[in-house]
């Protein structure tokens, strides 16, 4: 057993891991999307206390995984890495996502939507944790974590409980406007990276943006695909408002 957890941040060797895009890398995604299906219909066809339930069961599992995952580096390492702290968007979704399980809110709701759901699906599709034997907790928990986090989401999503609106999309925005700059700031500080806001994620659009508009200025285009995408996200939402406005007119 000790070999799955073996494999950290400073133990990891060049060779390890696996590669982006490659059979298992794919494997992974198929059986993420499977197993978020049959989460989604379960919940969709289940009463209401039950959805709660299977929301709370979801997110006390991520919750745990993360704690075993933190608690292999403090046990297993010399030193523990600043870099883990949970503070990537992936990793304050835990918290958000335990919050909303246990009281479903707007707020919270929006955030998981418009900031949470696709930062987990950027980082199941461009994993910065491609360092790790597949076999290993790293990699395995990261998969796992990622998949879970869009399930949270899409649950509810598909069966009504969340229901984002574009009225409601200042919430993220103060949401980042109060956790990006210190973020920012303890970056440079201590020479980390939590919600790559001061370089890329290798093999990701990001880099892309580094090389086209330089550091800092690839923020710029961060915000800019970051509106993009939210205009995406939301339009459906908002055409979907009109036509029930026009129903009762």
């Amino acid at each position: 057993m000790a070999k799955y957890f073996q494999y950290l941040e400073d133990t990891a060797k060049p060779g390890d891991g696996f590669q982006m895009y490659g059979r298992v890398h794919i494997i992974f995604l198929i059986g993420i999307i499977i197993g978020i299906f049959i989460m989604s219909v379960l919940y969709n066809y289940t009463s209401d206390r039950s959805r709660l339930k299977m929301l709370r069961v979801t997110a006390g599992i991520i919750f745990i995984s993360e704690a075993v995952r933190q608690a292999s580096f403090v046990i297993l390492l010399p030193k523990y890495p600043i870099s883990q702290l949970p503070l990537h968007l992936c990793g304050l979704s835990v918290f958000i996502e335990v919050i909303h399980a246990a009281r479903p809110n707007k707020t919270t709701g929006e955030i998981l939507y418009s900031l949470c759901l696709p930062g987990a699906l950027a980082a199941l599709l461009f994993p910065d944790w491609t360092m790790y034997p597949i076999l290993s907790y790293q990699a395995v928990q990261s998969f796992i974590a990622h998949g879970l986090h869009i399930a949270f989401v899409l649950m509810p999503l598909i069966s009504g409980d969340i229901r984002p609106s574009a009225r409601n999309i200042w919430r993220p925005a103060l949401f980042l406007l109060l956790i990006v700059p210190p973020i920012y700031v303890l970056n440079k500080r201590l020479n980390v990276n939590f919600f790559f806001v001061n370089a890329g994620s290798g093999g990701s659009p990001l880099d892309i943006l580094i090389k086209l508009m330089g550091n800092p200025g690839f923020i710029l285009g961060y915000i800019g695909v970051l509106l993009v995408l939210w205009i995406i996200m939301y339009l459906p939402f908002v055409m979907m408002e009109k036509k029930h406005r026009r129903m009762f007119i």
